[in-house]
């Protein structure tokens, strides 16, 4: 028969896990009681680090750029005006030779030409012979005339006594009629000569103009003659030769070509916009700019090298494919003393960039392009907070935006991105204070 756990043993049982139960609670109580309360932190606002800078208006140098292939000032196409064999041509006549003014590079046989010469010296003397002959007869036949009107006043005089005579029946009929044909004869004579006299004139300009002839005709010759010589017309550099010794040329042929090695022309593709602000700061001249006072640099599109330049003109128009203006500028090639080192001459074909560049009149108002966030800038007022201020950019140029409108002179401007950008907002600025100078350096650029 199993055992039974006696009543008062389970009364026991439950009496102790009782007062455990109601010790644990006291336990926990009491801790509960004894526990201090969260301390309390006042709430502040957290102002951020930016760094900033004082706004200045400074001088500025603006300056406008485009893009165009240099090619020589002066091309010659040396092309015949004469026929003939070449009895010289300088050995080292080759593309890429150079040359001075005035150096004697071909020669075509002459002897044509010196024949001609001749014959025209000729055909001169010939009809310098044949106006002295006529002047010489002129002379005579005046002289000759002289007499024949002194017989013809004899004949009249004879025929008017004759004619009296017959009027009182003292000679015949027949006497009148042979004096009146004597006077007509003599008459005739004088008439003759007169004639002569006045062909005179005629016959001298048919001569002059048959001399003038011949003289153009020589002088043609002659300038032909001097056209069997080629020299360099200026110091140039061959670029093709087309003919050899002994070959026979005619005219019109081309023989050979060159370019100028003073100088260098580019015509510069320069934005419309770009160009027109440049212009603004020029000083007129008669109405029109005065494109003596910009500064202009030739340079590879890599800027390893650059070449001072000058501004010939201005093309009128503006290209209506590339809304570009065209901008004449002239390269002075080093001369031979110039080590190549230093200033290499411009080579004929290479395609460059050229800057124009003028000091603007007054100064501007210019900041950093990157403080510009979608047209405001963030500025710092008195109380060291965040506003944003809507500005009107009139142009930028080299990381720098000048400002037309919407900040003034001296104000604080923020350099770096915030993001969030809130109004408002506390901010502990800190001044960046070589800003100023790298501003004003990207502003001048490089020496005009």
């Amino acid at each position: 028969m199993a055992n039974k756990t006696p009543p008062r043993t389970k009364i026991s049982r439950i009496l102790v896990l009782v007062a455990a139960l109601a010790a644990g609670i006291g336990i926990i109580g009491f801790f509960v009681s004894q526990k201090q309360p969260p301390a309390r932190v006042a709430l502040g606002e957290t102002a951020r680090d930016v760094q900033v800078f004082s706004t200045a208006r400074v001088p500025f140098v603006i300056s406008a750029s485009g893009f165009g292939t240099a090619r020589p000032e002066q091309t010659w196409s040396a092309i015949s005006n004469v026929k003939g064999a070449v009895t010289f041509r300088r050995a080292d006549l080759e593309s890429g030779a150079l040359f001075s003014a005035g150096t004697l590079l071909l020669e075509i046989d002459p002897s044509f030409y010196e024949l001609a010469l001749l014959e025209a010296d000729a055909e001169i003397a010939s009809i310098d012979a044949e106006i002295a002959q006529l002047v010489q007869e002129n002379k005579n036949s005046a002289a000759l005339l002289e007499l024949e009107r002194q017989r013809l006043e004899l004949a009249e005089a004879a025929l008017r006594r004759t004619e009296a005579l017959v009027a009182s029946d003292a000679v015949s009929q027949a006497s009148l009629e042979t004096q009146l044909r004597a006077t007509l004869q003599q008459r005739q004579a004088v008439q003759s000569l007169v004639n002569q006299q006045n062909i005179f004139p005629i016959q001298m300009q048919r001569l002059n103009a048959q001399r003038e002839r011949t003289n153009a005709r020589r002088a043609q010759v002659q300038s032909d003659l001097a056209d069997t010589k080629i020299y360099a017309p200026f110091d140039l550099r061959i670029s093709e030769v087309n003919v050899e010794e002994f070959q026979y040329i005619n005219p019109g042929q081309l023989l050979f070509s060159g370019d100028g090695t003073k100088a260098s022309e580019i015509t510069l593709q320069v934005p419309m916009q770009a160009l027109r602000r440049v212009l603004e700061q020029m000083p007129a001249s008669e109405g029109e700019p005065d494109v003596s006072s910009l500064g202009v640099k030739i340079q590879l599109i890599d800027k390893s090298q650059y070449w001072d330049a000058e501004v010939l003109r201005i093309a009128n128009g503006i290209d209506p494919a590339t809304r570009t203006v065209q901008v004449v500028t002239r390269v002075m090639q080093p001369d031979s003393t110039t080590p190549f080192t230093e200033t290499p001459p411009l080579p004929k074909g290479m395609y460059v960039e050229g800057v124009l560049r003028i000091a603007s009149q007054t100064p501007l108002l210019a900041i950093p392009q990157e403080t510009v966030h979608a047209g405001q800038v963030y500025i710092v007022n008195a109380e060291n907070r965040l506003e944003r201020a809507a500005v009107e950019v009139s142009f930028r140029q080299d990381g720098l935006a000048v400002i037309q409108s919407g900040i003034e002179e001296g104000d604080v401007i923020v350099l770096d991105d915030i993001v969030p950008a809130i109004s408002g907002m506390l901010l502990a600025p800190d001044v960046a204070t070589d800003k100023q100078a790298e501003i004003r350096a990207a502003a001048l650029g490089d020496a005009l």
